[in-house]
C-alpha cells in the first residue's frame, strides 16, 4: 500500500464530545504513521491549543494551525514550513471601531504569542479562544504587539452584528488582504484571516513537501471551515456528526461518529490495521 497524507481536524473529529483523544484513537492515528503514512493535524487552534495534543497522539509530521496560515513542525525545524500573516494594525483598529461594531472582545495570535483585550463586560464563553489573564495572555496595545499575526478573533455577544463587522473589514481592507470567516453556532465569533489562506492551504504544501499521489490524500472534518480541504482532498471525508452542508460534497461519510471512535474506525479499515 502507497503511502498516505491524511489531514485530521481536531474538534469533534479527532477529538471527542469531551474535548480528548480516546485510547482507540491514539493508538490507531500511532500505528498508521508507524506504518509510514504521513498524518497531519490540521485545524483552526493555535499552537497553544493543539501541541498537547500532538505530543499526545505521539505526532512527528507538521502541524497545520490558524485553518491553514501556519505550518510547524513543533520544536524541530522543517524545511517546508510556513506562516502566512495580516497586518496587526488591523487588532488595533478594531479596538477603535468596537463601540459602534458591537465588538466587545479582539484577540490577535501567532505561533508563540496571543494578544487580548476586552472592551465590554460581555465576556466570551469560550475561554480556550479567548484566554484570560492568567493564562499567559498579553495586553493587546501598541507597546506589547508589534508583529503581524496569523489571525485576529472578534467576539460580539450579539451575533446579529457579525454581518455588519464582516462588511466593515471588507470594505476596509478589502477581500485581496483578508478573509473573514463566520464560527457560527453558539460561537458569536469572527475569524479575520489571509486572504486566500484556508485548510486546503496546508494540505497541499503537506502534499508538495512529502511528494504524495493526489490519490493518496485522504482529509477528515466536520464543519464548514473544513470544506476546501474536504474539497482539495481526492478523498475528503466528512464525520458522521458532520455539518449536512459538508457531508452533501464529501467523498465518503464516515460511519460512526467522533464518540464512537469514528476517525479510528475508518482508518482501521482503510490501512488495514485492525
Amino acid at each position: 500500500m502507497g503511502r498516505k497524507l491524511i489531514g485530521i481536524d481536531l474538534d469533534h473529529t479527532t477529538l471527542n464530545e469531551t474535548g480528548t483523544v480516546s485510547n482507540r484513537t491514539r493508538e490507531v492515528l500511532q500505528a498508521a504513521q508507524a506504518e509510514g503514512h504521513i498524518i497531519s493535524i490540521i485545524t483552526g487552534r493555535p499552537t497553544r491549543l493543539s501541541t498537547d495534543i500532538y505530543d499526545e497522539i505521539g505526532l512527528k509530521s507538521p502541524m497545520i494551525n490558524f485553518n491553514g496560515a501556519l505550518g510547524i513542525v513543533p520544536r524541530t525545524y522543517w524545511q517546508d514550513e510556513y506562516s502566512y500573516q495580516i497586518n496587526h494594525e488591523i487588532a488595533f483598529d478594531m479596538l477603535e471601531q468596537a463601540a459602534d461594531l458591537g465588538i466587545d472582545t479582539v484577540v490577535a495570535e501567532n505561533q508563540d504569542d496571543v494578544w487580548g483585550k476586552e472592551i465590554s463586560d460581555h465576556r466570551p464563553k469560550d475561554s480556550l479562544f479567548f484566554p484570560r489573564d492568567e493564562d499567559g495572555k498579553k495586553m493587546l496595545d501598541r507597546f506589547s504587539l508589534q508583529t503581524d499575526v496569523n489571525a485576529i478573533l472578534l467576539h460580539s455577544a450579539n451575533p446579529r452584528h457579525q454581518a455588519q463587522i464582516k462588511r466593515f473589514l471588507l470594505d476596509r481592507y478589502g477581500e485581496d488582504q483578508v478573509n473573514v470567516k463566520t464560527w457560527g453556532g453558539d460561537s458569536p465569533v469572527l475569524e479575520v484571516a489571509p486572504a486566500g489562506i484556508s485548510k486546503d492551504t496546508g494540505l497541499a504544501i503537506l502534499q508538495q513537501s512529502y511528494q504524495i499521489n493526489a490519490d493518496d490524500i485522504y482529509a477528515f472534518g466536520d464543519e464548514m471551515n473544513d470544506l476546501e480541504m474536504i474539497e482539495f482532498a481526492t478523498h475528503g471525508i466528512v464525520m458522521a456528526n458532520g455539518n449536512p452542508e459538508l457531508k452533501a460534497i464529501a467523498n465518503d461519510v464516515t460511519p460512526f461518529t467522533n464518540e464512537e471512535d469514528g476517525l479510528a474506525r475508518y482508518l482501521e479499515n482503510l490501512l488495514k490495521l485492525a
